[in-house]
């Protein structure tokens, strides 16, 4: 296979993207939903999928007028991006909405949090977050991503991974994290040129991930209702909305990457810069000195999780 430069991972001219459809997980709230009304900003018929059918109805809403107003359609479709048989079903769906339209935008950006540590997640805990985390990725890929390259339009792939992708890794999180992004760089290779693909590695954001145990489904254990725990979460979660990231500036990086054709998009936190630049250049430092790993410390993560003062 021939090297790919970054330029060649990418569609330098937005417009060409536009009148096809941006199919986004997660689309219904946080990054996903700022992806949303960026792709409408650009002419992108909007397909938002997301778990939580009430928050899809607000979303579809709220990106309603913006639309109407650029010519394009906004499409809500629930699915749970863990379960393949909902997935196909979201496929059909779509595909009985928009008929023969190109994709130009496949946003895999659904994801939770929590999990817990390797040594003491539960079975339960780990399908529940690699359940989302991955196969909830490689769902979508598989179910779109064929359809995408016979297409006779351009198209993209990004999935939302973390900073917690490129570093050393923490808990099953981390570890799934790290599996997402595993899972771009092979699709990256496999498509090779046909498409551009991108994967999103934000630091803190100002999204609701924290709390995503509200969306965990039945057969996963269902959510957590109450206890010490999540009277803890809730308030790191309250602190993640104050101190995180706009998701508006993830979106913009994302649009920025697939006009640039850059892979790894490292969304660092105005408040913390290079950050994510120095996670990853230390556990590859680690890699080639045969060290072990190490994850250098933040003082600005430090105190969106510092609850002393909370």
């Amino acid at each position: 296979m021939p090297h790919i430069d970054a330029v060649e991972n990418a569609h330098a001219d937005l417009g060409l993207l536009a009148g096809g459809l941006a199919i986004i997980t997660g689309g219904a709230s946080g990054i996903g939903y700022a992806i949303a009304e960026a792709a409408v900003d650009r002419g992108l018929h909007v397909v938002v999928v997301d778990i939580e059918a009430d928050a899809i109805q607000r979303a579809v809403a709220q990106l309603q007028a913006e639309a109407g107003s650029n010519g394009v359609e906004v499409f809500g479709c629930e699915a749970d991006v863990s379960d393949p048989a909902s997935v196909r079903n979201a496929r059909e769906r779509i595909d009985a909405q928009f008929p023969g339209r190109s994709i130009s935008l496949l946003c895999c950006n659904a994801g939770v949090g929590g999990g817990g540590g390797v040594l003491t997640a539960s079975e339960i805990d780990w399908d529940f977050v690699l359940g989302v985390n991955v196969k909830g990725v490689a769902h979508f890929v598989r179910e779109f991503v064929p359809r995408m390259l016979t297409q006779d339009g351009p198209g993209s792939v990004v999935t939302t991974a973390s900073q917690d992708g490129l570093c050393a890794a923490q808990g099953v999180y981390g570890v799934s994290k790290h599996a997402c992004v595993a899972l771009t760089e092979a699709l990256h290779g496999e498509v090779a040129n046909r498409l551009s693909v991108h994967v999103l590695c934000p630091n803190v954001v100002a999204t609701n991930i924290v709390t995503s145990e509200r969306n965990r489904p039945a057969r996963f254990g269902g959510p957590v209702e109450s206890g010490p725990t999540t009277s803890v979460r809730e308030k790191i979660a309250e602190r993640f909305r104050q101190m995180g990231m706009p998701p508006s500036r993830c979106a913009e990086m994302v649009f920025d990457a697939i006009s640039s054709g850059v892979f790894y998009i490292l969304a660092e936190a105005e408040e913390d810069p290079g950050y994510v630049y120095l996670e990853a250049e230390t556990r590859m430092r680690a890699i080639l000195d045969g060290t072990r790993p190490y994850r250098p410390r933040s003082e600005f993560i430090a105190s969106v999780f510092d609850l002393r003062d909370a």
